[in-house]
């Protein structure tokens, strides 16, 4: 059995701890190129095989040792962390993962995978599949989804400033958040659709967090779009 180590944003780790480890796991937040996710949407994981850093929509990227050139410190508003110095093409230059934990420990602790130690011997259909995922780009979201979800959620809302300002935008609000609404669940719980809306062998789980989010906040817009809209025009 695997050894999976957690941590959360504010735990202090020791190496002492970990020495047998083989998957060490930990949030934070980060930085894929431009794209920014904050505490607790972003999330580092290392085992013997593969270094990666899920910031969900923002963005996954995966690295098999030999395409890591160095990481170094990084620091943020919130916390300190690592930049990964890769030789990706299809990645970004600017890869950061920032938590509270310093630096020196997040290194011992990947270090403790085995991911860097020359003398393990590494599961080669896991790097071709490292191989694979890093030809898809960093968006695990396949583009005719995103045009579909874009198209579904603006054009209700358009309609409703065309015909009828702030007030329409309100009664036709709704219907852009219903169909967000749906198309999250499906998602979420409909394998056919999922495999539509998800690149090829990209996992829900590393989106659930992501997804959860997006649907909170959705149905709080919805509920307030319903209350605006029974509000009398006076209040509004």
């Amino acid at each position: 059995m695997r050894a999976i180590v957690f941590y959360n944003y504010f735990e202090p780790y020791t190496l002492n701890q970990f020495s047998q480890m083989n998957e060490f796991k930990i949030t934070g937040g980060g930085y894929i190129g431009n794209a920014k996710a904050t505490w607790p949407l972003a999330t580092l994981n290392v085992t013997a095989n593969m270094l990666s850093i899920n910031l969900g929509f923002a963005g996954q990227v995966f690295f098999n040792a030999g395409d890591i050139t160095s990481i170094e410190p990084a620091s943020g508003l919130s916390g300190s962390g690592i930049r990964i110095n890769h030789t990706v093409s299809s990645y970004p230059q600017k890869i950061v993962f920032i938590t509270s934990t310093p630096y020196n420990n997040i290194i011992e602790n990947i270090k403790a995978t085995g991911l860097f130690n020359k003398e393990v011997v590494h599961d080669q259909s896991v790097q071709y599949q490292v191989k694979k995922l890093q030809e898809q780009g960093r968006f695990p979201i396949k583009t005719a989804a995103i045009i579909v979800f874009i198209v579904g959620w603006n054009v209700p809302i358009l309609i409703g400033f065309i015909n009828n300002n702030i007030d329409g935008f309100f009664d036709y609000a709704p219907v852009s958040l219903s169909f967000a609404f749906l198309f999250i669940v499906l998602t979420l719980f409909v394998e056919p659709f999922r495999l539509w809306v998800l690149k090829e062998n990209r996992d829900i789980k590393d989106l659930r967090t992501t997804f959860y989010f997006l649907l909170i906040i959705v149905s709080a817009i919805f509920a307030f779009s319903l209350v605006f809209k029974h509000l009398p025009p006076a209040h509004r």
